[in-house]
């Protein structure tokens, strides 16, 4: 309320407060006015929030199942389109991981703009069937190359003794077979002879 001037008259007085009193129920009224639509707007969104959740837990339990049911039909073995979906759903875990890889296969091009993600990815594509097997070995034992330490497995060692263990060296070479002795030779066949002459007396 505006302070009262000093020369008033009574029925400014009253006019001023009655302007007063106007101002301060408009005010409440936009105030009240105002608190509503934010109480609807808020009801709206804890609504649509509710909806996307039920919405986001049905698709969880959706993908749920459909990882339950993919891992139930798992094959022994791989086949090639199986195994470049298993490699590209690994690069794609953790992309950094796989960095000295990457590196290794962009060494040739240097203006390569390509995320490491990108250059795996790409490089899993363009794969012909029988190198995949090669290229998963590539990405799991690359950081492998370096010397363990004395607390670590050595992942590399047990992967030459799986995949590439090394032949026996031969001691000796195999021993030509002697050939019969000439005496044995003769009577072999002077038995022979004598055979004949038997049966043809």
């Amino acid at each position: 309320m505006e302070p009262a001037p000093e020369a008033e008259t009574e029925e400014e007085a009253e006019e001023r407060q009655r302007n007063y009193e106007q101002q301060r129920k408009e005010y409440e009224r936009e105030q009240e006015r105002k608190a509503e639509e934010r109480k609807q707007q808020f009801e709206r969104e804890q609504k649509e929030q509710e909806a996307e959740r039920a919405r986001r837990e049905k698709l969880h339990k959706a993908r749920v199942s459909k990882f339950d049911r993919i891992l139930d039909k798992a094959p022994a073995m791989f086949s090639a389109a199986q195994l470049r979906v298993f490699l590209r759903a690994l690069v794609s875990i953790d992309p950094y991981a796989f960095d000295d890889v990457a590196e290794q296969l962009a060494a040739n091009d240097e203006n390569n703009q390509q995320s490491s993600e990108e250059i795996l990815l790409s490089t899993i594509d363009g794969l012909p069937d029988d190198k995949l097997t090669g290229f998963a070995l590539r990405l799991v034992l690359t950081g492998h190359t370096r010397i363990p330490r004395e607390s670590e497995i050595d992942f590399l060692t047990e992967a030459e003794i799986a995949f590439a263990p090394s032949q026996p060296k031969k001691t000796a070479a195999k021993k030509a077979k002697a050939p019969a002795p000439i005496k044995a030779a003769k009577k072999t066949a002077a038995k022979k002879a004598t055979a004949k002459k038997d049966v043809a007396a």
